[in-house]
């Protein structure tokens, strides 16, 4: 989806937050589905680093290229990019003995909490779209 036009830099970011949430749902759900695979390491989206570095690329005009012709494709059309998957941090300890470093109770707070901010995220972008179609009709019902 295109933001740019009659939106502001806002609902461009939201819709990036609420892309970035999605994926790191999915990354919660894959370790919650491999907590009993043996030397299993658990993964997670830095969501809020990845958005203040968008938000940091977009401010300053700076957009990524390749330069070489064995880089990585980049997209910056608003597609779905490879997104910074890391182990996550403390992981290093292994409680359990087999190898897998996947905590069920931090994993459903993440979860939790995920879901929490893509259900925010989505009702003020929902909002910001009330309001134009506010004045749309003029103010109107």
């Amino acid at each position: 989806m295109d933001s740019h036009g009659i939106f502001t830099s806002t609902v461009s970011l939201l819709e990036r937050s609420l892309d970035l949430r999605s994926v790191r749902h999915d990354a919660i759900v894959s370790n919650v589905a491999n907590i009993d695979t043996p030397n299993y390491k658990a993964f997670d989206l830095m969501v809020k680093e990845e958005l203040h570095r968008l938000e940091g690329d977009r401010e300053s005009g700076i957009r990524p290229a390749a330069t070489h012709p064995r880089h990585f494709p980049l997209q910056t059309d608003g597609g779905r990019d490879p997104q910074p998957v890391v182990r996550k941090p403390g992981t290093s300890v292994n409680l359990r003995g087999d190898g897998n470093t996947v905590d069920l109770d931090s994993e459903m707070a993440a979860l939790s909490e995920n879901q929490l901010l893509y259900d925010a995220a989505a009702q003020i972008i929902g909002r910001k779209f009330r309001s134009l179609k506010n004045a749309i009709r003029g103010g109107k019902q």
